[in-house]
């Protein structure tokens, strides 16, 4: 099922680590552990501060050209936690790629999205098969994710994927044992 919900759009060079979360006061306080609501209540509130109170499961980040430049892991944790639903942006860095869909979060790079949609507009945005459906329901194009992707996607992460792989071989294994 293709994520659709409201956009909250962004412009260009967002920082991870300075505008998306404060890293500093992550350094500072917290432990190896992510504070999934603290990091949620901090999530984009030097860019607009409503955004913690305000954002609704199911709701599509839109950014800009270089977004979520400079970012450690708990930026992704962050987006994820508030309920964001997938990123859809001009470009990004390839480690802000991996690190958003090892935590569960698909991130889509569609140039043209910044100038087609504007804040609040209900968009859709379908990782598996790259399109990205506008309010006046036009279509961009985004390359869609590999299989591997989509079920990393699906599975919330690529621990809890990882963990119910090694389940599913354990059975498999037990069964085969059962049965000699």
């Amino acid at each position: 099922m293709s994520p659709r919900g409201r956009a909250w759009v962004f412009g260009d060079d967002v920082s991870g680590d300075d505008g998306i979360i404060e890293f500093a006061i992550i350094r500072d306080s917290f432990g190896k552990e992510h504070d999934e609501a603290a990091l949620r209540a901090m999530c984009f509130r030097r860019l607009r501060p409503e955004f913690p109170a305000e954002v609704r499961p199911g709701d599509i980040i839109v950014g800009g050209r270089n977004f979520a430049h400079h970012n450690h892991v708990e930026v992704s944790v962050a987006i994820r936690a508030s309920g964001i639903a997938v990123v859809v942006v001009e470009s990004c860095d390839a480690g802000f790629l991996r690190r958003a869909l090892n935590a569960g979060l698909p991130v889509m790079i569609c140039p043209g999205i910044q100038g087609a949609v504007r804040d609040g507009e209900v968009i859709g945005a379908d990782p598996e098969t790259g399109v990205v459906t506008l309010a006046d329901g036009g279509t961009l194009r985004s390359k869609p994710f590999s299989p591997r992707m989509v079920e990393i996607w699906r599975a919330g992460g690529v621990i809890p994927l990882l963990e119910r792989e090694f389940a599913q071989r354990r059975a498999q294994q037990a069964r085969e044992e059962a049965t000699r």
